[in-house]
């Protein structure tokens, strides 16, 4: 009985430490299993981290491949500007070669352009005293041309005026004798014999006043006047063929003017106009306000003016009438040149053009 209760105490002892075994051993394992559950989980985690890792990497591969590619093109690229540059450097050099070429060449002509820069110095000094001197006997043959041409143009109008007056001196001198032997003569007869004498006069009186007009420049005496009164006053003062029209546009214009010399002008080219038409035609007058000056155009009716006479027309002398000192438009011009204007001439009508400033 004590041997069969040492044995059940043996037995209880026994399964008590098979008991303890195995719940150490569950408790064991129960660890093990918390334990890989951790570190299945840190596998996990670390797993996670990897491929996050490699993904990174993977970028960073990617983006190392990019910058190695990048940089391999950059290399090219310094490479083919190396060897560039290298060309430019030599060709730099062969042209650096060529302008100290160049330069020693420059050099020489230097020297040779100062040796003929000296020489025409001498020639310039030479040349200026031939100058001179060529000058002075110019100046002295222009003189003696200018005395001679005066002369010769006092001469040839002496000779004109001397013709010209020749006629109505002698148109005077035949009336006078034609009277005288007439001492019994009727009213009429004595009009018209004086109508012949006055008008013989006016002849002689015209042509000295132009000539004294040619000769003669006097200061002008500037006043305000109308262009149309002018021309009204030029129209009514002269004698006006009765198959000739005087057409006058009735613009009126005030201009600053010397009103002897203008009306002389204005009646120099009216009379002109009349005697272009051949006492038969139209005279038409157009005064045009042209802002800061004023246009006076006389136009005719007549045949016109020869092509080749256009450039001698204004010269002393000039005339292509049988009577007349050939002053008449020379005077007229330098009249309207002295007032700062113009004139000019064209066919086709033939029209004469005056241009003069409102405010000289």
């Amino acid at each position: 009985m004590e041997s069969s209760s040492e044995d059940n105490i043996t037995s209880l002892e026994d399964s008590k430490s098979d008991f303890d075994l195995l719940e150490e051993f569950m408790g064991f394992k129960g660890r093990a299993l918390k334990d890989l559950d951790d570190a299945k989980l840190d596998l996990e985690k670390r797993a996670a981290q990897i491929q996050e890792l490699a993904s990174k990497t993977s970028e960073q591969f990617g983006g190392a491949i990019k910058i190695n590619t990048d940089l391999k093109e950059k290399i090219t690229f310094l490479q083919d500007l190396i060897s560039s540059l290298s060309r430019k450097n030599d060709e730099l050099e062969q042209s650096n070669q060529q302008l100290q070429k160049h330069k020693v060449e420059n050099n020489k002509l230097t020297i040779d352009l100062r040796k003929n820069l000296e020489k025409v110095v001498l020639k310039e000094k030479e040349l200026e005293l031939q100058r001179d001197y060529l000058t002075r006997q110019v100046d002295e043959k222009s003189s003696e041309l200018m005395k001679s041409e005066k002369l010769s143009i006092i001469g040839e109008l002496a000779s004109r005026m001397a013709h010209d007056l020749r006629n109505p001196l002698s148109t005077i001198k035949n009336t006078i004798e034609i009277m005288e032997s007439k001492p019994k003569l009727k009213i009429e007869e004595k009009l018209q014999y004086y109508g012949r004498l006055r008008r013989a006069m006016n002849r002689m009186s015209h042509q000295v006043d132009d000539v004294l007009d040619f000769v003669r420049t006097s200061e002008l005496k500037l006043q305000p006047y109308s262009v149309l009164d002018i021309i009204n006053i030029v129209k009514d003062s002269i004698t006006i063929p009765n198959n000739v029209r005087i057409i006058v546009e009735q613009e009126n214009v005030r201009i600053n003017c010397d009103y002897r010399k203008i009306e002389a002008v204005f009646t120099n080219l009216l009379l002109n106009a009349i005697q272009a038409v051949e006492n038969k035609g139209d005279v038409r007058i157009r005064i045009i306000d042209n802002v800061q000056d004023v246009l006076i155009a006389f136009e005719d009716s007549g045949p016109g003016i020869d092509p080749e006479n256009f450039g001698k027309i204004y010269e002393p002398l000039f005339t292509t009438k049988q009577i007349g000192t050939g002053l008449g438009l020379s005077i007229c011009k330098s009249i309207i040149e002295q007032h700062g204007g113009s004139i000019t001439v064209k066919n086709n009508p033939t029209t004469f053009l005056v241009r003069l400033p409102k405010n000289l």
